[in-house]
């Protein structure tokens, strides 16, 4: 007895010792981490797969005694075409080579051994589900059947080995040539939801199948990853670098990525690194040759993003941020983010007035707090991320580019943010398509990205022009604060929203802004409001008897002409917000006027010696959710030297143009 418990102390000191031993930053977990792996990786590069073994170490964050595991399995997407992804895209990808499609090289996770840490075998046990449909050629969710069940609170350890072949560079991930961007590329745990995290009535497994509109939700933990591959390819990876060890001809790359909800990395021999420190961040920029040029718009990016949030939310919170500029023919892995690695890519001799390379970056790092830190289901909710993101890119182009997105000074063109938000909206075939409420896999054909990004941002930028930017900041702040690392859902941030506004502005909106939040997030009403007329009407002076037959009034002792001065605004849409209207009078004066903006028809009159000469309906751009800006202001007599210039300008241009042809003749 003495001897078995001197074994088992010494077993369990050397268990610590091991821990002990483990790298880490974070003194303190930021996150729960329900789901950690401890995985070794081995690229093929010759064959295009990865041979691999991984250990999840999950712990039930519930009540439940949970009987089965879910996993995605996102290469199984491009198994066969009959899978969910390819039946809703409607094609194979034209990337995809037809000598490939030829010869069966699909693309493929193969579990080939699992075991609980009892020592069960559970290969057996393993069977693919489809928890959004019957469709039995999708096998992108693989369910598990535990013979030892995860007990409330328990910590469950699950090892797996498994062989994938890697898709041809596609949709985000893959191979083209010598690169590699090996993003939802291992089979990855599904989110367990106890009962009452966002839609769970019950506890259950939250793992859909892999949509073709739709990005990811996963689980936080920590990755710690040896991937090896050939000594001669650099490597960028979610994490930090712990270390390298040289074998031969190929290299061991030990990454550590902390409190995350996902890992993606790279590889590709032609990539050069820049690195520099920004607060406390260590930024990799892994570059071409051809594109280090552009280095300092990708890094100067970067950095004004850690700096407004450091100011608006919270500081950056993770030691590195890798960013990955793939090669020209590697662009269908651009435009992507994962945790703590963003892929932006670029062209060589961009024109500096187009801040495409900035906007990338600055939308894939904002989504840092929001895919990352938050950790909303993008499936499901998809606007609690893409559009968050795309309000705040907005904002940060505004603040750090004022000269605009697109802009081409010897034309006089400049567009900036608000026009690009609004424009992504408006210009859907039908904005009325779809609620932002809906999965994002229901939404129709072309809807999504208007819907899901545009809608928000605009929707989002009303309520800061309703509320106040003050207010405005304290909801983001709240509702990031409160929520971190936690999973919340739309009506987590309607409940921040209606707690504030009152909290700052009083009664001003009434007890909660349900009013405005609702039918924006539920419904598909239009908002629309027009100016009408302007009428300028002169009362005729008062003649004849006027109070008695002993005086009457004649022309000449009249007093002056009344004006009684109208303007009519029409609601046009379905969709209310109270709006400001600002009113110009001939003699220079100004009113700012305010309407509930729920009538159909509503008018603002005064009687005096002054004619109204224009009127706006929201001067101060407060509601862009408004869909025609155009019918917002009529103006009596229209600013004839504003449309003089930009004549002007056309054909001083048209000109040039003109004489430069001439002299190739």
């Amino acid at each position: 007895m003495i001897r078995k418990l001197c074994l088992l102390l010494l077993v369990f000191a050397s268990w610590l010792v091991a821990l002990s031993a483990q790298p880490q930053r974070f003194p303190v977990a930021l996150s729960a981490r329900t789901a950690s792996y401890d995985m070794d990786i081995r690229l093929d590069v010759d064959h295009q797969q990865v041979q691999a073994t991984q250990t999840l170490i999950f712990t039930n964050p519930s009540a439940d005694t949970i009987h089965t595991m879910r996993f995605h399995v996102y290469y199984n997407a491009w198994k066969n075409n009959q899978t969910d992804f390819f039946t809703e895209t409607g094609r194979i990808p034209r990337d995809k080579p037809q000598a490939e499609i030829d010869s069966c090289r699909w693309s493929w996770i193969n579990v080939t051994k699992i075991t609980d840490e009892q020592g069960n075998d559970l290969t057996k046990a393993q069977a693919y589900v489809q928890p959004d449909d019957d469709n039995p050629f999708d096998q992108t969710v693989l369910e598990v059947r535990l013979v030892q069940p995860v007990l409330p609170h328990q910590t469950y350890r699950l090892r797996m080995a498994w062989t994938a072949q890697i898709p041809p560079l596609m949709i985000r991930t893959g191979y083209r040539k010598d690169y590699f961007f090996m993003a939802q590329w291992f089979p990855k745990l599904g989110v367990y939801e106890p009962a009452g995290t966002r839609f769970a009535t019950q506890g259950q497994w939250n793992c859909h199948q892999y949509h073709a509109a739709t990005e990811y939700y996963g689980e936080f933990g920590v990755y710690d990853v040896r991937l090896t591959v050939p000594s001669n390819y650099l490597v960028g990876a979610s994490g930090f670098l712990v270390d390298k060890q040289v074998k031969g001809e190929e290299t061991t790359h030990h990454y550590l990525a902390e409190d995350v909800i996902d890992f993606a990395w790279t590889a590709h021999p032609g990539f050069r690194e820049v690195v520099e420190q920004w607060r406390d961040t260590e930024i990799h920029l892994l570059i071409r040759p051809e594109h280090l040029p552009n280095q300092e718009r990708f890094l100067g990016a970067a950095r004004h993003t850690l700096d407004f949030f450091a100011d608006y939310l919270e500081p950056y919170p993770y030691p590195t941020l890798t960013i990955v500029s793939p090669p020209f023919y590697g662009l269908n892995s651009g435009a992507m983010e994962y945790p703590t690695l963003i892929t932006s890519p670029t062209l060589s001799n961009l024109p500096a007035g187009l801040k495409t390379t900035e906007t990338l970056v600055i939308h894939e790092l904002i989504h840092q707090y929001f895919m990352q830190m938050l950790a909303t289901n993008e499936q499901e909710e998809p606007w609690l991320d893409e559009g968050f993101t795309a309000y705040f890119e907005a904002r940060i182009l505004d603040q750090y580019y004022p000269e605009g997105t697109v802009s081409w000074p010897y034309l006089g063109l400049r567009v900036g943010s608000e026009e690009l938000r609004r424009g992504r909206f408006f210009s859907a075939e039908n904005s009325k398509a779809n609620p932002l409420s809906d999965f994002g896999w229901h939404m129709s054909p072309g809807s999504y990205s208007p819907i899901v990004y545009g809608k928000t941002a605009v929707l989002l930028k009303t309520l800061a022009g309703l509320v106040g930017e003050a207010c405005m900041q304290s909801i983001m702040r709240t509702y990031f604060q409160r929520w971190k690392f936690k999973h919340p859902g739309r009506q987590d941030f309607i409940d921040v929203v209606n707690e504030v506004v009152p909290h700052m502005l009083g009664d001003r909106y009434g007890p909660d802004m349900n009013w405005f939040l609702e039918p924006a997030i539920y419904g598909t009403d239009e908002c629309d409001y027009a100016v009408h007329t302007i009428e300028n009407k002169v009362l005729e002076a008062p003649l004849g008897f006027l109070e008695n037959t002993d005086d009457c009034t004649r022309m000449g002792t009249a007093s002056g002409a009344v004006i009684q001065a109208k303007a009519t605004l029409f609601r046009l849409g379905e969709f209310v917000v109270p709006q400001e209207v600002r009113i110009v009078f001939d003699n220079g004066d100004e009113v700012l006027e305010h309407w509930d903006g729920r009538a159909r028809t509503h008018e603002f009159g005064y009687t005096g010696s002054r004619k109204i000469v224009s009127v706006t309906i929201d001067p101060n751009n407060k509601i862009p959710l408004d869909k025609n800006l155009l019918n917002n202001s009529y103006v009596l007599e229209p600013d004839a030297p504003g449309i003089t210039r930009y004549v002007t300008s056309f054909l001083t241009w048209l000109q040039a143009i003109m004489v430069s042809l001439g002299g190739l003749v």
